[in-house]
């Protein structure tokens, strides 16, 4: 293949498409490849980040490595799972494709939801949406390219707003601008961004923010109440006012007032609200003229220049002195991982409980699997929908993991039945063609009986590899099997007293104390020589008796 930069395009292969298409190439330079740890038995490490540049030729991942570092400046280190592979995979960077490469006999690899067997090419298009790996059964990845590195903002203030990826690094700087500005502001997002915590953001990291908070829902305000809700009512101005009234305006003085729903303002109201702004005085209903002091934060999920026949374009300018747009869920993907932990963690904690999925009895595995699924949907309803779908999965849960079956619909298919998903197809990086996806032969091990699985582990005289060759599973699967059979066992769960008998017996034969345990030669090796035992002094001493 032609060197990328000598092309104005690049040809790449997607492994969920079977076409190739043009694309134009990127700046190798300017970008780099962010993977985010979204998925851990040990929840407090989901959000962790590490950063590959291009210049890295060939990165392996697995148990120990590459190292994840978490955004509060603790030291990196890797998944450090004992079921994940020491070598699980390679990926690695040529003629500008990503090549994904499984170890072979290494731990089970999903890719984006299917099974992958060897390899796979990744294309920049692929990378710049994001592509979700899930290894072990325990582990899953977000990886994504991206022009900008992850910062860790200091700001407690900012740190509520959680994310890693790009677009919210940049709204974490347009918010800290916003707030520094001193001016009105608009925020434009569609419903549930989570535009009301980025105002109370706004508000916190201003000079006001010792003042008085008062957040309006404008579209939920009764047209004939909204004058006197929002400017106030002297007594006796209408009736059923036997008081003086404080309107919203007036109960914001010299702080911050919230108007939420803006765009929804009824038009009667819109040239009083453009007076108050403007001037940044109000009239009481049935009463005088007041000055007031305060900075308006106001909010909306239409894009203002499509309203301009029902919201005038001089409120819009004079709301917006400085603009914020909030990004959909769905341009952050790397995000949503770490913000269903914390919603998780909230739910657990609400009812008094902490989130512990390592003690589910559903098992880490269904965790992950429900993890891959969350970064693997669109999330159209935003950080509201995903708010929502972990109440109702913690509200039935209660300790473990149990998933509607309305939130199964709304994935496209049930959560138990994704394990068949097909695995993604093999390239060669050479000479990229179109790949059809081949069946696997992969198997589940719960696919496997108790009989015929010790029946494999006698024919393999209990050597894992051999066992995970023949079943054709990982071998982590065959170790997490291993756990549940009083019919097999490994040479370091024989008891050393049991071992040192067999021993004896065998006269200090190896191969002989391993058939006689129904344990591997070479595990009992390593035993003996963890244990400080030296199997050849102990023949040499057997042999000795002989001799005498």
């Amino acid at each position: 293949m032609n060197d990328p930069k000598d092309l104005d395009t690049t040809r790449i292969l997607s492994v969920s498409d079977d076409a190739l298409w043009d694309s134009p190439a990127i700046d190798a330079d300017s970008q780099e490849l962010c993977v985010v740890l979204a998925f851990h038995p040990d929840t407090s490490r989901i959000g962790e980040v590490c950063s590959l540049g291009y210049a890295d030729d060939l990165t392996v991942f697995g148990r120990h490595r590459p190292q994840f570092a978490h955004l509060d400046g603790s030291p990196a280190r890797g998944c450090d799972d004992e079921f994940v592979s020491r070598e699980a995979f390679s990926l690695s960077y040529q003629s500008s494709l990503w090549q994904l490469v499984r170890r072979e006999g290494s731990s089970r690899l999903r890719i984006d939801g299917r099974e992958l067997l060897d390899a796979a090419v990744l294309s920049p298009e692929q990378l710049q949406n994001g592509v979700v790996l899930t290894v072990a059964e325990r582990i899953v990845l977000h990886l994504r390219l991206r022009s900008s590195r992850v910062s860790v903002s200091t700001s407690p203030e900012l740190a509520v707003l959680r994310g890693v990826s790009p677009a919210m690094q940049q709204l974490r700087e347009s918010t800290d601008a916003a707030a520094k500005s001193g001016g009105d502001v608009l925020l434009i997002g569609p419903t549930g961004t989570g535009k009301e915590r980025i105002a109370g953001a706004i508000h916190a990291l201003s000079r006001r923010s010792g003042e008085p908070w008062v957040a309006v829902n404008m579209a939920a305000m009764p047209v004939d109440l909204a004058s006197a809700s929002l400017f106030g009512a002297a007594k006796g101005a209408y009736t059923g006012a036997d008081a003086n009234r404080k309107g919203f305006f007036q109960q914001a003085n010299g702080g911050t007032l919230f108007l939420d729903e803006v765009g929804d303002t009824p038009p009667l109201l819109q040239p009083m609200l453009l007076r108050a702004l403007q001037e940044r005085e109000i009239q009481v209903v049935g009463g005088k003229s007041e000055r007031v002091a305060l900075r308006v934060i106001a909010a909306m999920e239409q894009d203002p220049d499509q309203l301009r026949e029902t919201f005038r374009p001089a409120l819009r300018y004079r709301l917006g002195a400085y603009e914020v747009h909030l990004p959909c869920l769905k341009e952050r993907s790397e995000d949503v991982a770490l913000l269903a932990a914390d919603f998780f963690n909230e739910q657990a904690g609400e009812a008094g409980l902490s989130w512990d999925v390592q003690s589910s009895v559903a098992g880490v595995s269904a965790w992950a699997r429900l993890f891959e699924q969350f970064l693997l949907y669109s999330w159209p309803g935003n950080i509201r929908e995903l708010q929502h779908v972990v109440a109702q999965i913690s509200s039935v849960s209660r300790g473990d993991l149990r998933v509607p079956s309305t939130i199964r619909e709304r994935f496209g298919r049930p959560l138990s039945q994704l394990s068949e998903a097909k695995p993604a197809p093999q390239a060669d990086l050479s000479e990229p063609e179109p790949t059809q996806i081949k069946e696997s032969a992969a198997r589940r091990l719960d696919e496997v009986s108790d009989e015929e699985f010790v029946e494999a582990w006698r024919d393999a005289k209990h050597e894992v590899a051999a066992v995970a060759k023949d079943l054709g599973v990982s071998r982590p699967a065959v170790y997490r099997r291993l756990k549940g059979l009083r019919e097999c066992r490994l040479a370091a769960d024989v008891p050393l007293g049991e071992l040192l008998s067999a021993l004896d017996a065998c006269r200090g034969d190896l191969s002989s104390t391993a058939e006689r345990l129904a344990v591997s030669r070479r595990g009992l090796q390593t035993r003996l020589r963890a244990s400080g035992v030296a199997s050849a002094n102990l023949s040499d001493v057997f042999e000795g008796e002989d001799r005498g």
